[in-house]
């Protein structure tokens, strides 16, 4: 049996070929009801479009890339998956590429994304600036950058703002009684780091606490690395810490589970809700709460609009994260273990 075409479609949906091809690639606005018999005329036929005849004719691949970071970190498997539910909505696939927080895999997966192979591109840039990102794009493309910004990025792009919820994590410690405050941050390139970490320096500042040699930490964002800092913060007499992302704050958990150190029994710590290990010890870990569902469905939406329309405006979207505080049991006058 002959394979069916997009003009018998057309033929038995009684519409033109050109409809036939706006109801496949969603191209333009086709009545409900002339969809519908389009689409009953195509399971009928059996007619299956070649995916690679409508890339050459539409110049798509309906392909995104993604370039993340870390794609072990919870808080980035939640972006992804939000994005892959918008996108698939049109037909599009996601293409992931693995950074692990070095510059060098980032240009080399960026030179390869931008050869030609995807629509669009979404990224967490382990960079610094725009200029150099870009020095690796082999051509232009529609891209989205999330969660860092870069330096005079011309690009869309969707941040959450920390800053508030790191400050007020910084007051409710100082109203638990704590005085002696540390902070383990993260690469000092990321703008998510020298945002946070600015607002736990102004918050100490303001309630006149010393930040002494040794107080601010710094570990690389990635697994295992806060292990040897909350150590020196506990040995420098620090009673509480801030921790400045999800993967640290699982590292601080693991080495206090390790000697049976309780948060809220003379040891406050302000972590975030997307770590793997925020079970024991969750009902006294403070957190901060990010929208990385938010973030990822937005993203996906973004991507794809930039895609249709890549003259649009450029849109700088900021997203804010919650400030959670737990109740202690020291302040309740508990105390009761686990």
């Amino acid at each position: 049996m002959a394979k069916s075409s997009m003009r018998d479609v057309a033929r038995h949906a009684g519409v033109s070929v050109a409809t036939v091809s706006h109801v496949i690639n969603n191209t333009r606005f086709v009545a409900p009801d002339t969809r519908a018999r389009v689409l009953e005329s195509i399971e009928k036929l059996d007619y299956s479009p070649d995916a690679m005849a409508r890339s050459f004719k539409t110049g798509r691949k309906n392909l995104i890339g993604f370039i993340v970071p870390d794609i072990a970190n919870e808080f980035f498997s939640t972006i992804i998956e939000e994005v892959e539910s918008v996108i698939a909505k049109k037909n599009m696939r996601l293409i992931l590429a693995n950074t692990k927080e070095t510059k060098q895999r980032e240009a080399d997966h960026l030179h390869a994304l931008s050869s030609g192979i995807v629509d669009g591109l979404i990224v967490a840039s382990t960079m610094e600036s725009y200029k150099e990102f870009s020095c690796t794009l082999s051509a232009p493309l529609p891209m989205v950058f999330i969660d860092r910004s870069l330096q005079g990025c011309p690009c869309d792009t969707i941040t959450i703002s920390n800053y508030d919820s790191i400050y007020a994590s910084v007051e409710t410690l100082v109203q638990e009684g704590h005085t002696r405050i540390g902070y383990i941050a993260g690469l000092m390139r990321l703008s998510t780091t020298t945002e946070r970490l600015a607002a736990y320096r102004d918050a100490m500042e303001d309630y006149r606490l010393p930040v002494e040699e040794g107080f601010v930490q710094y570990g690389d964002s990635m697994s295992r690395s806060a292990v040897p800092h909350v150590a020196r913060l506990l040995e420098l007499g620090c009673t509480a810490v801030v921790v400045g992302n999800n993967v640290m704050a699982d590292d601080v958990l693991y080495y206090l589970n390790e000697h049976d150190i309780k948060i809220g029994h003379g040891f406050s710590m302000v972590g975030y809700d997307d770590t793997d290990r925020a079970n024991y010890n969750m009902r006294r870990m403070h957190m901060v709460r990010q929208p990385a569902k938010e973030l990822g469905r937005t993203a996906g939406r973004q991507i794809l609009e930039r895609i249709e329309c890549p003259e649009q405006s450029i849109k700088n979207i900021v997203l804010h994260s919650d400030f959670v505080a737990r109740r202690s049991p020291l302040l309740s006058g508990s105390t009761a273990g686990y």
